[in-house]
């Protein structure tokens, strides 16, 4: 996974993980892989799988037959994806049962606004973090990281750990943020002009 650098996730309201397993899929393109990553770690594994199922409309049992997950289970992750508008649906009643019956298609110019979202948000997280790292001086001990003042206010000295507050190179740090922020840039640039999700069956 290319994102690495322990921020927090970006993650769906209203999402609730499943501990259902779902099976693995094919491999896919690296370009695909990495838009498919993008969108597990904002969702999950089973989102994502529910998604890829609809490469055409589908019925929520089909999809529960395909995936091998209970029925109760897909609907679930149907409805979460329906609060974000991901998915759609169109109802028909069974005049005979009163039931109704739901054919779910996903609205993948939704999904490219999504994964939009996220690497914009992943950017401006990044920027924030560059921004304090860059921020004055910064101080360290074996447990902690602090500015100037505060290392002066402790008199250079951690009372949790007991150690000598000294001066901290973050330089290493620097660098890996604005790599970071390049890549997700990158990203970013072909979701403009391209939207990459495999489309699994």
């Amino acid at each position: 996974m290319y994102l690495n650098m322990n921020l927090p996730y970006i993650t769906m309201r209203g999402v609730k993980k499943t501990s259902q397993k779902v099976k693995t899929r094919a491999p896919a393109s690296k370009k695909n892989s990495v838009l498919r990553d993008i969108l597990v770690e904002g969702l999950s594994e089973e989102h994502v799988s529910i998604i890829e199922k609809l490469s055409e409309p589908k019925y929520d049992e089909d999809v529960a037959s395909e995936l091998k997950l209970k029925a109760t289970v897909v609907r679930t992750l149907l409805n979460d994806l329906h609060f974000n508008n991901l998915v759609g649906y169109e109802r028909s009643k069974n005049k005979k049962t009163g039931w109704y019956t739901y054919l779910w298609n996903r609205r993948d110019d939704k999904i490219k606004e999504y994964i939009r979202g996220y690497l914009v948000k992943r950017i401006e997280e990044l920027n924030k973090q560059l921004d304090a790292e860059k921020e004055g001086l910064l101080f360290n001990c074996s447990c902690k990281r602090v500015p100037f003042e505060t290392a002066l206010e402790l008199g250079f000295k951690c009372p949790e750990c007991n150690e000598k507050i000294v001066e901290y190179d973050n330089e290493e740090i620097v660098d890996r943020i604005v790599n970071e922020i390049s890549k997700v840039n990158s990203l970013l640039e072909q979701t403009e002009s391209e939207f990459l999700l495999d489309k699994g069956k």
